[in-house]
């Protein structure tokens, strides 16, 4: 009689791990579900599992500068970008950079049909100075 009392006794503790497991497992099925249907496109990069393409390797930016007597000293008037014809039509950020990092002045906009831009900084006066760093970011 002692071997049949104690066979339900450790059905009872398998059923105490057993259900934790299924509702995880379940869970975990509808998670994995939802992220499945994410959708990513060519032209933008985010959660999900596609091949995305660049519209050219590399996108050079310089700054020039002009004499400000407001200031006084130089500052930044415009950020030339180019790129490839490629990325024609697709937005871009220009951020100048400072000590730390900083940002001193972003200006966005659209690549024209040569891929190229000329962001304009004068309204920002944004001493030249000041700049330590330029990046620009093309987005689609």
């Amino acid at each position: 009689m002692g071997r049949h009392s104690s066979a339900p006794g450790r059905r009872r503790g398998s059923l105490r791990w057993l259900a934790p497991v299924v509702v995880g497992v379940v869970v975990f099925g509808a998670v994995t579900a939802f992220a499945a249907s994410l959708n990513v496109s060519s032209k933008s990069v985010g959660s999900g599992n596609a091949t995305v393409s660049t519209c050219n390797a590399t996108a050079a930016v310089t700054y020039n500068v002009a004499y400000s007597a407001s200031l006084p000293g130089y500052r930044v008037t415009t950020a030339p970008i180019t790129t490839s014809a490629a990325c024609n039509g697709l937005s871009y950020k220009v951020t100048l950079t400072g000590a730390a990092n900083a940002s001193l002045g972003e200006v966005p906009g659209t690549l024209d049909a040569t891929g190229a831009a000329s962001p304009d900084f004068t309204s920002a006066n944004v001493a030249a100075a000041s700049v330590t760093g330029v990046s620009v970011t093309v987005t689609g």
